[in-house]
């Protein structure tokens, strides 16, 4: 969802509430820090051992398995990264439901900045052998998650007047949710510690063929969302006007698969398996099923004044 549709929703919103004569509405607008803890990426791929890649073993056609269908059956990889922080900000309307009850809507923004690059790990299948045998470098970087996206939430108000009101609710969003990957696997430059290829006759040549090559690229994953919602928080009364408040908000995402996506080189050359093109390769990540815990101030503007 692009940020011009979530604007157009978050507009459609107030204009609703607006003409919905069941209470006194307040505008609210806020700013505050969220953070996500941990966050493991996990990966695949349909790529083959790369002694089935012909740029590198110009007999891979002939060795067995390589030209089986079920091209990364099994294979997988991990990037575990951790304590992405960032700022957030959004405005919307809350409107009275009658009794404790309040609705708000809301448009917000939010950034984690992991800006970290960690080894991959827990390699599975031809993975593994890759890892283990050939690379001396194997590496995922996740710059920025950042989501945007309308949030209605159902408030109680165990009181409804007075200078302090507290307040818990919970809800439903949609978001639209991306995040920069990218990585990097790359080759030892030493041919001797290379092993992948040792039971193939041609052995010294698919290593020499290996020593220094890389895969790497970078991707923007994007996906869109269903967002559960839990906030807790308090108003304090400024004037009959205008309040502000602290609020503790969770958004929790679920777990969701992207891609496919496509490497700019795979083991030094084009991201293919076979000199005439074909067989080309893809990635897949799943993003883990994660909560944002947001901290953040509120400045509410009341159309009507407060009792």
């Amino acid at each position: 969802m692009k940020a011009s549709t979530s604007l157009r929703s978050f507009l459609t919103a107030v204009a609703i509430a607006g003409a919905l004569p069941i209470g006194a509405q307040s505008i609210v607008v806020d700013v505050g820090r969220g953070s996500i803890g941990d966050y493991v990426v996990v990966s695949r791929s349909n790529d083959r051992s790369s002694v089935c890649d012909e740029y590198i073993n110009p007999n891979a056609l002939s060795v067995p398995g390589c030209a089986t269908p079920d091209r990364g059956a099994g294979d997988g990889w991990s990037a575990p990264f951790s304590d992405g922080r960032g700022l957030l900000a959004g405005a919307g309307v809350e409107f009275n439901l009658g009794g404790p009850l309040s609705l708000a809507i809301d448009y917000s923004r939010v950034e984690a900045v992991f800006d970290q690059t960690v080894a991959s790990t827990n390699a599975q299948g031809v993975d593994f052998e890759k890892l283990s045998s050939e690379l001396e470098v194997g590496q995922e970087r996740l710059g920025a998650l950042r989501t945007h996206g309308v949030h209605g939430v159902l408030n109680l108000y165990p009181i409804r007047s007075g200078l302090i009101r507290p307040y818990g609710g919970i809800g439903l969003g949609y978001a639209a949710l991306r995040a920069d990957f990218g990585w990097n696997w790359r080759r030892s430059s030493d041919p001797l510690a290379i092993t992948t290829g040792r039971d193939q006759s041609n052995f010294d040549e698919i290593r020499r063929n290996l020593a220094g090559t890389a895969s790497r690229g970078s991707a923007l994953f994007s996906k869109n969302v269903h967002v559960f919602v839990y906030v807790g928080g308090v108003d304090f009364a400024v004037s009959d006007r205008l309040s502000v408040g602290v609020r503790a908000r969770r958004l929790q995402y679920p777990s969701v698969e992207v891609g496919p996506y496509v490497g700019e080189t795979l083991r030094g050359h084009v991201p293919n398996l076979r000199l005439d093109g074909s067989e080309p390769v893809s990635a897949w990540s799943t993003l883990p099923g994660t909560g944002v815990t947001e901290v953040a101030v509120l400045l509410k503007y009341h159309l009507r004044r407060r009792e």
